[in-house]
């Protein structure tokens, strides 16, 4: 019963949450339309939205039904929905024009009267709300336990749990919905049905469905989840049933932070991949760190250069990892998914496929990534949910290796900071939170665009802006087509995390080297989401070598990393 009245609160602070913002435009423009004054629809969207939620929360993340389908499949369908939506507020005829031709033709008078009209309109506000559920996403920790928790243990209490839930947020939306209608209904100029606010709403909905089609809108709530600003995500934490094996015990003499319990074992693995079947039984003398992560996950994506970093320092001095994936979406049960993430991203360590979260539910987890460090006697001596604190992981690790007799450990990274090669340059942020080593200090200014000269030939591990560029916080965005970014590296391999929405981005390489995977013959690598990209390929570590990249507006550069 607790959990029950938990996940309807939840539900009701999900519609508050940062990455449910982004939605509500549609929510609320939806229920407003000045052309259709039919007081059902704020209803018809939410239960519309609910029940998609619900369905499609079944069919991508509880069962196997659509494994076979590309996921970006539901981001165009949704994208276009919302985008015609828009459109037909802009142009009214049109929508009445497509009633007719999806089955209302035998009654085309008829459309033009009350009766007609009510069905063409019905029909819209039902679209509004199906639309967002294949790509809603929910930044609540309720939610999260209940998919991944939940639901595979028992489906049917797992169900319930998520229709409480989706209750609630129901509530709130609809409360929001009415309300609005309500304030918007009393305005002149937001009634009008050809005024500057409605079409403004069309638009709206316009650029909302080009977002979701580009994966924008994803990038959006990352970034209201970083900042979360009513702290809303912390304080709904604290409703999420937490585990009662973890009692936290901070010690900073010794870098751990839960008393020690002996570490489940490794439970109903489907398949591994890098290795054959592991248990902690067998690496018992080993240190382990156990890592609960999903391929789409990009807290997980940003996480992993640490942990391929860590395996390279540690795997000779009986240090292990276990990457226990457990799947968010339906399509990363797939073995051969996640066989193609884990060449990706460069995993060398053994990966089991957790696919019905029974290892999961034995170590009570409740979030991606998520990480249990092991000592060499089978317990677990240190936790750390989430991104950060690497610095504290590794010295973490470092200390249960001394533990076990491991001596001549080399020096731990600062936090953030991956340890590089001998020479090789190190891994480089482009947002002014944590950038460094930058060509063009003297003309930097934070959150402004500025056009910037460009050094050629900037020295060794430092780069160089030219053209128009902002830098923010995370990231530096090119603000013009042809804006250009040279850096001198020394480094084998060079990769570059990016972002744009499907834009294309020119390399310009040293003769005699190869590009990178992701790059064709003619030195162009596809933006299509923000992911790692491989952009060159010198054979062997070579030093101080200039690169070049030129950008078409948009683009957003938010680090390189070096691999040699």
């Amino acid at each position: 019963m607790l959990v029950a009245v938990l996940s309807f609160l939840a539900g009701i602070l999900t519609v508050f949450a940062p990455c449910v913002l982004p939605l509500l435009p549609i929510i609320l423009g939806g229920s407003f339309d000045a052309r259709d004054q039919d007081r059902r629809r704020p209803y018809i969207i939410t239960a519309s939205l609910v029940a998609s939620l619900v369905l499609f929360t079944i069919l991508l993340k509880a069962s196997t039904v659509l494994i076979g389908v590309d996921p970006h499949v539901w981001l165009y369908v949704s994208g276009v929905i919302v985008i015609a939506l828009g459109l037909f507020m802009l142009f009214p005829e049109a929508w009445a024009r497509v009633m007719l031709f999806v089955g209302f033709e035998q009654r085309s008078q008829e459309l033009l009267g009350k009766a007609g009209r009510n069905k063409s309109k019905v029909w819209s506000a039902v679209l509004t709300g199906a639309a967002l559920g294949p790509v809603f996403s929910s930044c609540s920790p309720t939610y999260a336990w209940v998919i991944a928790t939940v639901l595979p243990a028992n489906p049917a209490l797992g169900v319930v749990y998520l229709a409480i839930y989706c209750l609630g947020l129901a509530i709130a939306l609809l409360a929001i919905a009415l309300l609005g209608r309500r304030l918007l209904a009393k305005v002149k100029w937001a009634a009008n049905p050809k005024g500057w606010f409605q079409r403004s709403m069309a638009i709206l909905f316009i650029i909302v469905g080009l977002f979701i089609i580009t994966g924008w809108d994803k990038q959006v709530q990352t970034w209201l989840v970083d900042k979360d600003f009513l702290n809303l995500i912390s304080l709904e934490e604290k409703l999420v049933p937490t585990n009662t094996k973890i009692e936290q015990r901070p010690d900073a003499k010794t870098a751990f932070n839960v008393t020690p319990y002996k570490a489940p074992e490794l439970r109903d693995i489907d398949a591994w991949i890098n290795s054959d079947a592991q248990s902690l039984k067998t690496l018992e003398g080993k240190v382990v760190l156990v890592d609960f992560w999903t391929y789409s996950c990009i807290n997980c994506q940003r996480t992993q250069p640490y942990l391929n970093e860590w395996y390279k320092k540690y795997a000779g001095d009986d240090f292990e990892i276990v990457g226990v994936h457990a799947p968010e979406f339906s399509f990363e049960r797939v073995k051969a998914n996640v066989e193609q993430a884990v060449g990706e991203a460069s995993i060398a360590y053994p990966v089991a496929l957790d696919n019905n979260f029974s290892t999961w539910r034995a170590y009570d987890n409740q979030y991606w990534p998520a990480k249990y460090l092991i000592d060499k006697d089978g317990y677990v001596r240190y936790t750390h949910f989430g991104e950060g604190d690497y610095k504290e992981t590794e010295t973490a690790i470092q200390t249960l290796l001394a533990e076990k007799g491991s001596t001549s450990l080399p020096a731990v990274g600062a936090d953030g900071d991956v340890p590089a090669a001998v020479g090789q340059t190190p891994e480089t942020y482009l947002g002014y939170t944590r950038a460094d080593r930058f060509a063009n200090t003297s003309q930097f200014a934070a959150d402004k665009t500025v056009t910037y000269t460009l050094n050629t030939s900037p020295r060794n591990h430092h780069w160089s802006l030219g053209g128009d560029w902002k830098i923010g916080k995370e990231s530096a965005t090119a603000m013009q087509d042809g804006a250009e970014l040279t850096f001198t590296v020394s480094a084998k391999d060079v990769y570059v995390v990016m972002n744009g929405a499907d834009s294309t981005v020119t390399i310009k390489r040293p003769e005699s080297t190869s590009y990178g995977k992701d790059v064709n013959d003619k030195g162009i690598v596809r933006v299509e989401e923000p992911t790692l990209y491989h952009i060159v390929d010198f054979g062997s570590l070579q030093r101080s070598s200039t690169i070049k990249l030129s950008l078409p507006k948009g683009v957003s550069i938010h680090a390189f990393t070096f691999g040699s």
